[in-house]
């Protein structure tokens, strides 16, 4: 009786997690699909399959959305933006976990609260600002406003990862003659790889879905980003669906390449600290 309950069990939890991954994955297949159909079959039919597979429409998309510049432009948006943010916020967040001196909490505190201030309320400032030292219509002005607003809530995360390392640590290396840099490199870092992947994944995803600074600070073309040219494929009477899917396909794809080769270390990053040795 005990055996058949078990099994039971475990046959609803295979099911809550199918329906779970069905929901999670239908939104992607639906979009890859609707890739390859027409705006009359997607208004005819929006569930429907596609009656064959015209890849010429992801050459259309590539031409429209202007991904030969607005694709560059996002991956060195995200990949400079990420770097700042994780290498300012782990450096931030080594000496408020690891070190005892005058002030720390205050300076903590002043850190941590940049996260409620929004970046619709600073948006005015920032554009006089970024005016002032002609980086409008740069690159620049987006990193330096995404990075400023990342900072905080990474700190965050690497405080908290940091102080779940034993202090004998400390103790050890210091009477081995390690420094601080070479500590933090050599073994702080190591020890908490799992955080900084899942800081680079959660941020990433931030800088690259980008659309309210972008708009504002990007004004010249060839500085665009891709979710900018997106709205290539809308017009005033109608819109290229197809193109938009195929598009957004392509946007997805190198986020997707991210997070499977950091997998192993994003799910590790979300458990730290829930169990205690």
């Amino acid at each position: 009786m005990r055996k058949n309950s078990f099994s039971v069990s475990q046959s609803v939890i295979i099911l809550i997690m199918l329906v779970i991954m069905i929901c999670c994955f239908f939104p992607l297949i639906w979009m890859v699909m609707n890739s390859f159909r027409t705006n009359n079959e997607l208004y005819t039919n929006p569930l429907g399959l596609p009656t064959g597979l015209d890849f010429s429409v992801f050459v259309r998309a590539w031409d429209r959305g202007h991904f030969s510049y607005a694709l560059r432009n996002s991956i060195i948006l995200t990949v400079t933006t990420v770097i700042i943010t994780v290498v300012l916020s782990s450096l931030a967040a080594y000496p408020l976990a690891r070190m005892q001196f005058k002030g720390r909490g205050f300076l903590y505190m002043a850190i941590i609260s940049g996260q409620m201030v929004s970046a619709q309320i600073i948006l005015i400032p920032l554009f006089v600002l970024f005016r002032d030292m002609h980086l409008l219509g740069t690159l620049g002005s987006v990193m330096l406003a995404v990075a400023a607003g990342s900072i905080p809530f990474s700190t965050l995360l690497f405080v908290n990862a940091f102080r779940e390392i034993p202090k004998e640590i400390d103790d050890s290396t210091e009477i081995d003659g390690c420094s601080r840099l070479q500590y933090f490199f050599r073994i702080l870092l190591p020890l908490t790889m799992p955080i900084f992947a899942s800081v680079i994944i959660f941020q990433a995803l931030g800088v690259w879905n980008e659309y309210l600074l972008s708009l504002t600070f990007l004004s010249q073309q060839r500085s665009r980003t891709i979710t900018l040219e997106l709205k290539n494929f809308f017009g005033a009477y109608q819109s290229d669906w197809p193109g938009v899917f195929a598009a957004l396909t392509m946007t997805v794809v190198p986020v997707l390449i991210l997070y499977l080769f950091l997998q192993k270390y994003f799910i590790k990053g979300l458990t730290a600290g829930a169990v205690k040795g």
